[in-house]
């Protein structure tokens, strides 16, 4: 497992680090001060130092030291992405129109519940206005991605 160091999603970070120690055949009576006695040897830099920092008695379940590892790295958060991120993809002034639809449904896939209609939407806001394709897309809008790439590629 990686060492973390204040760069990554922490809540990604803890996940990961539940996944590893539990693996790890632990006394009931003992898993959650050995949960928490574990973390520090996961964490280098910063997040060491913070770690190192914690008062004593301040954190008494892993629950707690969680919540204040996710409270002091909450920047470096991922947060999901969702549909409506897609209005920020747009065509380059002139970008191929196969470079667009790739860097489009690039986004797209990483998506997890992509509402269609809203991606459809999406996409031919983002076309270069009075293109051939906007035009086509405005007076005959279509239903799947799949018919709009059929439609870009012709």
């Amino acid at each position: 497992m990686k060492l973390y160091d204040r760069y990554s999603d922490p809540q990604e970070y803890i996940a990961q680090y539940k996944q590893c120690m539990s693996s790890v055949p632990i006394i009931q009576d003992l898993r959650e001060p050995c949960m928490c006695k574990s973390f520090g040897s996961t964490l280098s830099g910063p997040a060491l130092q913070w770690f190192m920092s914690l008062p004593n008695g301040s954190i008494s379940t892993f629950a707690d030291l969680v919540d204040a590892f996710n409270i002091q790295f909450s920047s470096s958060r991922i947060f999901e992405k969702i549909t409506s991120d897609l209005d920020k993809v747009v065509q380059r002034y002139r970008e191929p129109l196969r470079d667009y639809l790739t860097r489009f449904n690039r986004e797209k896939v990483t998506i997890t519940n992509c509402d269609i209609p809203t991606a459809i939407e999406a996409f031919r806001g983002g076309l270069e206005r009075g293109s051939p394709l906007y035009e086509e897309l405005t007076k005959y809008p279509c239903r799947t991605m799949d018919d709009v790439q059929a439609k870009a590629m012709i």
